[in-house]
């Protein structure tokens, strides 16, 4: 498992050297107790931080919603008062429209509005209003919209009190409005009584500090603020509301915060604590420090040990890097000096037994390229004959002399193919669309010069074979014996098939002939010769199949070659196979 691991780290970081992997693996093996132990402890104290920040939030806003609660009871209690008899005839006063009689009452009023103001920090104004807009504050009497002013209301759980979202009151100033109903026991209607509280009693009651990008806010049961520091989103629906406020982390503007809720019954609002995970982790920043000096201390003496050990294991190592080296760069005459008998010098036995054998494979590479050399100059020598070329020419000469310009036109175009296609611009590997090709131009020669006495058929069942290499000059050979020793000895239409196709990955041509055939001890001797198991002195005999089957042999190896069938006085077919697996 644990060589599997190094092997994959030491191939994806490329590391090219043993003593390094040896330091690295020390490295590893010494920091990983070290480093498991500093990230548990890590994770502890990072739990336990968080743990400490939430319940120090969730205390916070528990107190928050304590305070609020407290704060908005007094105001409830004053608004839920008992029948009180300057107010009372006041109302009735007023919806008698008896304005002079009521003025004595409405300075009382006042009085007694301004008095509790006073008394109670943050509580901008306090109203009597009717029904009809009319209303007495301690700012003086006025008229509102009623209906604006009733659509913005909302109640509490218990439906008794109901308040309004943050907004600019008569004198500008954002407040927030806490309603009672109020029915005076000698008037027609009820009316409403109202006191302004201002919001800086919201931003006093959420005045604590958890880091600087932490904050308290408060929302309604709809997730609409209504206390924000920042006064732009007062008003505005909450992203961070899902049915409620649960206590999560979220992620808001790009920044991590820890989201800490509690939810006040008697106004219906979510008291949220905002605490920022950034400034958390900052506090971990001393134990972290500790575990990285302490992971570079231990390190420091990993390194010296490792340094010294791995520069013993590693210096025979060096010495058979350097030698393999040298053998790189074509220096074969290299030999490691064996001592020992551990890993290390059978290693070295194993490189001097390599080094022996490349230098008897180089000399047999060298033998073989002769070899292959002389029988391509051989083959191309057999190919370009003589009378060839003059019948040829005698031939287009001929056609030239009867005006017979087209046919001889034809004919240069070939002979001039055949013969650039026979060079392949000294190429040993030609494409197998090539060599159709070069045996296409020789068909055509040979089939104007002897008349109608033949045919001729290529067949390739699998095109993709034609974007193949094979060496130069293979097919045309043994078309070349078809022609000559097959069909013109035969006194019949002769036809000639080239045909070539893919099996088992290999590359198969047969040429075939209807022609005299050859006799069955003939094919059993050629076949041998083919193989290796019978020799022949006679370097002229069969020349044309023996030169194309080493050609193969020596390019793909043993498996590829000729193989010749034949049925005397029927047919004749040679099958050259191509083995693609093998090869130089």
């Amino acid at each position: 498992m644990f060589n599997k691991f190094f092997k994959k780290l030491f191939n994806r970081i490329e590391i090219h050297t043993i003593r390094t992997k040896l330091i690295i693996s020390f490295l590893i093996i010494g920091l990983l107790p070290i480093l498991l132990s500093g990230l548990l402890s890590f994770n502890i104290y990072r739990g336990a931080i968080n743990d400490r920040i939430s319940d120090y939030s969730q205390e916070m806003v528990n107190r928050m919603e304590r305070d609020l609660e407290d704060y908005v009871s007094e105001i409830e209690t004053f608004l839920s008062r008992e029948q009180d008899f300057y107010i009372n005839q006041f109302i009735k006063l007023t919806q008698a429209n008896d304005f002079r009689n009521n003025r004595k009452y409405a300075f009382r009023i006042w009085e007694d509005f301004n008095n509790l103001k006073q008394m109670k920090p943050g509580l901008e104004d306090i109203a009597i209003t009717f029904q009809d807009g009319r209303r007495i504050s301690s700012y003086g009497t006025f008229s509102i919209d009623i209906n604006e002013f009733k659509n913005r209301m909302y109640s509490n759980l218990s439906g008794d009190i109901f308040f309004t979202p943050p907004y600019s009151n008569y004198l500008q100033k954002e407040v927030i409005t806490i309603v009672s109903s109020y029915y005076p026991e000698i008037a027609e209607e009820n009316v409403l009584i109202s006191a302004d509280i201002d919001l800086d009693v919201l931003a006093n009651l959420t005045d604590f500090n958890l880091g600087e990008k932490s904050y308290f806010l408060i929302a309604d049961q709809n997730g609409d603020i209504v206390y924000h520091p920042d006064q732009e989103k007062i008003g505005k629906r909450s992203l961070l509301y899902s049915d409620g406020f649960p206590n999560r982390k979220v992620n808001l503007n790009g920044e991590q915060y820890i989201l800490t809720s509690t939810f006040s019954k008697s106004t219906g609002w979510y008291i949220i604590s905002m605490a920022s995970a950034d400034e958390v982790e900052a506090e971990l920043n001393y134990i972290t420090d500790i575990t990285v000096y302490l992971t570079l201390v231990v390190l420091l003496i990993i390194i010296l040990l490792t340094v010294y050990l791995s520069y013993s294991l590693s210096k025979p190592i060096q010495k058979l890097q350097e030698l393999t080296h040298r053998a790189s760069e074509n220096d074969l005459s290299v030999k490691i000096d064996i001592s020992g008998n551990d890993e290390i010098a059978e290693l070295g036995q194993s490189f001097n037994k390599m080094i022996r054998r490349i230098n008897k494979l180089m000399e047999q590479n060298v033998r073989e390229q002769k070899l292959l050399r002389k029988l391509e100059m051989e083959s191309l020598d057999n190919q370009i004959k003589p009378h060839f070329i003059y019948n040829t020419l005698d031939l287009i000469i001929g056609l030239l002399e009867n005006k017979d310009f087209d046919r001889a036109t034809h004919m240069v175009e070939a002979l001039g193919k055949f013969f650039r296609l026979s060079l392949s611009h000294g190429k040993e590997m030609v494409l197998i669309r090539n060599e159709i090709k070069h045996v296409k131009n020789y068909l055509f020669i040979q089939q104007f010069r002897h008349g109608e006495e033949y045919e001729y058929i290529i067949d390739i069942e699998d095109f993709e074979i034609m974007e193949k290499h094979i060496p130069k000059l293979i097919l045309q050979p043994i078309v070349e014996n078809a022609i000559y020793h097959g069909l013109l000895p035969a006194e019949k239409n002769g036809l000639v098939i080239v045909k070539g196709y893919r099996k088992n990955k290999n590359i198969y041509f047969k040429i075939a002939d209807n022609g005299v055939g050859i006799p069955t001890a003939k094919v059993r001797e050629i076949n041998k010769i083919l193989t290796g198991e019978l020799k022949t002195d006679d370097q002229k005999k069969y020349f044309g199949l023996r030169n194309v089957d080493q050609r193969l042999k020596l390019m793909y190896g043993g498996s590829s070659g000729l193989t010749v069938e034949s049925i005397e006085g029927e047919k004749t077919t040679v099958i050259i196979r191509i083995d693609q697996r093998g090869g130089k």
